[in-house]
């Protein structure tokens, strides 16, 4: 749709997408219509900081120049900062006000700009280019590049890209094969010649949809019209002409119904930023390049060793030779029934291989459902990290084999096999078909044919919304299409001859019966009315709020670290997000920061909901309600609108719950990830070593934290309680000898620093220090607190801002420039503490992860009776 605004075209888009993208999805700014409009610079009235890289980051005073706007508020425009470098990308429009407007000439034929004059104006620490001819900054080309914005709050685009790739695509080779098989094996003359020459289209249909979906990554044939859709719609007719490919053509069909949604909410999808291998990696590769290949296999198995995964490797191999055991005992059975029936009845020899994999897709789907039993590896989990005793150590045994603590992991290599063994079922099935079609159809009827049909497509919508590319910014998406599982199942049962599945239901029944009581746990703690105290926002994108721990969890309370699934009922009552509990499990509340993701977005939904309840233009406030005696005491359960403000489920397990079982404790976080960091800091801190008696574990703890340097205004808070927990251990110190034996760490990593940033820059974020609330509200146990660092929250804030060296030390504090180097880290902490294991845990950013994975392969060592053990976070 379009609408036109002080003579120009814009295109209405949609709101925001529900979580921050990793790619960007954006509508098409539409060429020039007019032929003068006016030119827009607006100035920033507050600072704003970008949860993307899609969006504009700017402080008070900046000067934008417009580049096109949109009615769900996020407008597109420019800023040139003093190094001249132009940075353009979106900005929330209530966030500005109008400062200037420029009469300008637009060409359409050559895409440039005329304007009567071309100056430089500069305001604050950006500067702000009006361009000129010459200039030519809003040419075609970078048109092209910003005809885009993160509008949708669905993508159907990047889902319709995943079906393609992964689900048309290969469907359209296998089963245009299948195809040429089925058209060859016709026995009249001539008969199978339509189906063995649609079957060499669709493997070169196939073929070539795979090439272009891989190396353009989904992007548009035209913007203006859903080509890509109507492509894969006439392809799917033909597909229908050939009964092999039926299957091939309603992917395409449910791939282009997908497509053209995409196109009515004027997406776009631009692939993520691969990264590159770094020197290290290199090196890595280098060094395995030189070793023979049983050299190889030894690093190999000691690094699993090291790794602490040398069990989890025997758990796999066990599992991998009962499915082949299965696979060969369901094929043997068949084989002797085939070999039994009359010549004449008889099916092929592919009945018997259909049938062993049909009965992998029964064990490991059925399977399938308990690592998402979480109520249950909670309860395991729980009394495996409470303590030293034996029953601890029992439990800690069973998970080292077999990975119930890494259940999404777990769930993923299990949906994996099961697909693997759709595949083998489905070819060889279609193969015996084609050999004895009059047999095959007298044994089975045809119910399982249109079954199986039912269940591939159901397949499809699971496997391609649980993709990273779909799953990390699109989580709707991602939690819709997997609730498929239901019909899966249901569907699966009646997937025989007759209506049954004779087999499916013996490997179901335990699964199934432990999942109907998980969810009905699920159910019952949802109900639960869940108190909740005060609310907290912090410009630019924080919303923390803290809630009442009994009438949440009872009295089980929870651990460091665990995350929750939260639903606010008057924002959408069928979506439930996870987040990491921000506070030591010893306090009788527990609080939420939640990094808030734009208008439109659920937890910007959740934020309007829960500051309606407060006065106006209060970031602090906390709720009350009155009993039974008419008192007003603290918390409130019941929203304005009769339904309950919050519900909670929860809480699950968490990696940094094995804190408890070392002495040496590595914990980091990077960006969001920081919060189970800081939950376990004050747990240690403030409860752990002030009332721990004798050996404590952890008694040596070491924090790390990377933050992006536009993100760090976001984190006041985390500042002050870093500060608090650091007064608090001098605190310790100088009152107790019992410190000596103890280590507090933290290390702050700052990254993306600007090469020109000044001074004016900090004082400028330190502008509205005055207001209330600036820095947050700090931890409630701190009133015991009686020296203070050398180190206050404003110098530490203003440094983290405006660095002046490479490596900064303040008391037990060190700001690092740049990412983090964990040679360093790991190195001092192999050296101080010999001989004894060191755990690692992890919240926060894959590649982040993968290479403390790496540094806790290299600096773990048999000889040396050294493990570094990595905790990584699952959602």
């Amino acid at each position: 749709r379009l609408k036109k605004q002080q003579g120009y075209q814009y295109a209405v888009t949609p709101q925001l997408p529900l979580h921050a993208p990793s790619f960007f999805l954006l509508p098409h700014l539409h060429n020039w219509t007019s032929s003068s409009t006016i030119m827009e610079v607006y100035k920033a009235i507050w600072d704003f900081s970008g949860t993307d890289s899609d969006q504009l980051s700017f402080r008070k005073g900046d000067l934008i120049t417009l580049l096109g706007k949109d009615s769900s508020g996020w407008w597109l425009g420019e800023i040139r900062r003093r190094d001249g470098k132009l940075d353009d990308g979106l900005f929330p429009e209530n966030y500005t006000e109008l400062y200037s407007n420029t009469k300008m000439d637009y060409t359409k034929s050559s895409g440039s700009i005329g304007t009567s004059h071309g100056d430089v104006k500069s305001q604050g620490s950006a500067e702000v280019l009006i361009l000129d001819a010459k200039d030519g900054a809003l040419n075609s080309k970078k048109m092209r590049k910003h005809k885009q914005m993160p509008v949708a709050r669905t993508v159907f685009r990047v889902w319709a890209h995943t079906m393609a790739k992964y689900g048309g695509a290969a469907s359209l080779i296998v089963f245009g094969l299948l195809a040429m098989h089925f058209g060859a094996a016709e026995k009249a003359e001539g008969a199978g010649i339509i189906d063995v020459a649609l079957g060499v289209l669709a493997v070169g249909a196939g073929s070539l949809m795979l090439l272009y979906e891989s190396v353009f990554e989904g992007e548009p044939i035209l913007d203006m019209f859903p080509l890509r859709a109507m492509l894969w719609i006439f392809l799917a007719a033909i597909c229908f002409v050939s009964f092999p490919l039926w299957t091939a053509g309603l992917y395409l069909i449910v791939a282009a119904l997908a497509d053209a949604i995409g196109f009515l909410k004027a997406e776009q999808y631009i692939p993520p930023k691969k990264r590159r291998k770094t020197q290290k990696d290199k090196e890595i590769a280098e060094e395995d390049s030189q070793l023979s290949y049983s050299e190889k296999l030894w690093s190999w198995i000691v690094h699993k060793h090291e790794e602490n995964k040398l069990q989890r490797l025997i758990f796999c191999v066990i599992y991998f030779v009962l499915n082949v055991i299965l696979f060969v005992y369901t094929a043997i059975i068949w084989t002797e029934i085939v070999n039994m029936q009359n010549a004449d009845d008889r099916l092929s020899g592919w009945a018997p291989i259909a049938k062993a994999f049909g009965a992998l897709i029964d064990l490991n789907s059925s399977l399938l459902l308990i690592p998402v039993c979480r109520t249950i590896i909670r309860f395991m989990y729980n009394k495996a990290t409470a303590d030293e005793s034996c029953s601890a150590r029992s439990l800690r045994v069973f998970f080292a084999f077999i990975p119930l603590d890494k259940a999404i992991l777990l769930h993923k290599q299990l949906a994996k096999i099961s697909l693997f063994a759709v595949i083998g079922h489905t070819i060889a099935h279609f193969i015996n078909y084609n050999l004895r079609p009059d047999q095959t159809l007298a044994l089975f009827g045809i119910w399982p044919f249109y079954s199986g049909v039912m269940l591939l497509v159901f397949c499809l919508l699971i496997y391609s919304g649980a993709v990273e590319e779909v799953k990390h910014p699109t989580f709707e998406i991602f939690w819709y299409s997997h609730h498929i599982f239901f019909f899966y199942f249901a569907i699966t049962i009646t997937h025989g001859a007759g209506g049954f599945n004779p087999n499916f239901w013996k490997f179901f029944i335990i699964p199934g019966v432990l999942y109907v009581i998980e969810r009905i746990l699920r159910v019952l703690r949802g109900r639960r009315h869940v108190s909740v105290h005060n609310v907290l926002t912090m410009e630019p994108n924080l919303l923390a709020f803290e809630m009442d721990k009994k009438s949440a969890f009872g009295e089980a309370g929870f651990r460091e670290g665990q995350y929750v699934f939260v639903n606010c009922p008057s924002v959408k009552p069928y979506e439930w997000h996870p987040f990491t509990i921000s506070s030591p499990p010893q306090k009788d509340t527990f609080s939420l920061h939640i990094q808030t993701q734009g208008s439109g977005s659920w937890t910007e939904g959740v934020k309007d909901y829960l500051t309606s309840m407060g006065p106006k233009n209060r970031t602090f406030f906390k709720l009350q309600h009155r009993n039974n005696q008419g008192k007003l005491v603290p918390g409130k359960t019941i929203g304005p609108n009769g339904l309950q403000i919050l519900l909670i489920d929860g809480p699950h397990s968490a990696p940094t719950q094995h804190m408890t079982e070392y002495e040496i404790a590595m914990i980091a976080g990077a960006g969001i990830g920081l919060t189970p960091v800081i939950a376990c800091a004050e747990s240690i801190v403030y409860h752990r070593w002030k009332f721990g008696i004798g050996k404590v574990f952890p008694s040596h703890a070491y924090f790390s934290w990377v933050v992006s340097h536009r993100d760090v205004e976001a984190y006041r808070w985390f500042i002050v309680k870093v500060i608090e927990c650091q007064a608090a251990v001098i605190n310790m110190r100088k009152k107790s000898d019992i410190m000596k034996d103890k280590t507090f760490k933290f290390d702050i990593y700052v990254t993306s620093v600007p090469k020109n940033v000044t001074k004016k820059y900090a004082d400028e974020a330190l502008e509205l220090e005055h207001e209330q609330d600036f820095w947050g509200r700090g931890s409630t146990d701190v009133k015991v607190v009686q020296e203070k660092a050398n180190v206050g929250k404003r110098q530490l804030y203003t440094y983290m801002l405006h660095p002046t060296e490479k490596v900064k030390e303040f008391d037990d504090i060190t700001v690092t420039v740049g990412r983090p180097q964990w040679n360093g880290p790991f190195n001092d902490v192999a050296t101080k503490h010999p001989s004894t294991d060191v755990g690692v845990m992890f919240c926060g950013n894959r590649y982040i992860g993968k290479d403390l994975k790496k540094m806790c392969a290299r600096y773990s060592s048999v000889e040396r009776k050294q493990f570094f053990r990595l905790h990584k976070e699952n959602f």
